[in-house]
């Protein structure tokens, strides 16, 4: 899996090492830990990550009896996820405190409620609903943060954002991926 790290040069104390000032700096600039130690603990969480859809699959090699098959198969025909494995890859990263500093940058609203589920029970998960929810809030917050959108594609594998205008910058990413490809998700955990 690649990791992209991304800061702004615009952010404040740019041109020095993350954590130089042994400060605040330093919870930004730590790497985040691999996705196999991850658990949504509030007092032990220090990050938060989201996770997007990779692939679903129903595992065909268990011996599944033939009347229960045709029970999974119905439930999948008519949309329920029933015996469907969800595949989810990290995509996005950040420290819990560049994470406030995002949800502060938002504001209020029902976009900024939506972000602060992550907080206040663990995980979120965002769908092509949510998108025209949040899109505009995010854009508002990159231009409060003086911050125009750099036009491009998303970096491939996870990104590990340093401050908040990055974040936003991906997060937009996220949810342009959620929107125009079918029968993807993405879910916000806080983790450890």
């Amino acid at each position: 899996m690649s990791v992209t790290v991304r800061q702004r040069p615009s952010a404040p104390g740019a041109g020095r090492a993350p954590g130089a000032d042994g400060g605040a700096g330093a919870e930004r600039g730590r790497a985040v830990r691999p996705a196999a130690a991850h658990t949504t603990d509030g007092r032990t969480a220090r990050d938060v990550v989201f996770y997007r859809l990779g692939k679903k699959f129903v595992d065909h090699e268990r011996s599944i009896p033939e009347d229960v098959r045709s029970v999974l198969y119905y439930t999948l025909a008519i949309g329920h996820h029933t015996g469907v494995i969800d595949c989810l890859e990290p995509r996005l990263a950040t420290s819990r405190v560049v994470f406030s500093e995002v949800l502060a940058a938002l504001g209020t609203g029902e976009a900024a409620d939506k972000l602060r589920g992550i907080e206040r029970f663990g995980e979120i998960e965002l769908k092509k609903e949510h998108v025209p929810l949040l899109k505009p809030a995010v854009l508002a917050a990159l231009e409060g943060c003086g911050t125009v959108p750099e036009p491009g594609t998303a970096a491939a594998g996870l990104v590990v954002a340093a401050d908040v205008p990055s974040w936003l910058e991906e997060f937009l990413f996220l949810l342009d991926e959620v929107q125009c490809e079918p029968a993807v998700y993405a879910m916000g955990r806080r983790v450890s």
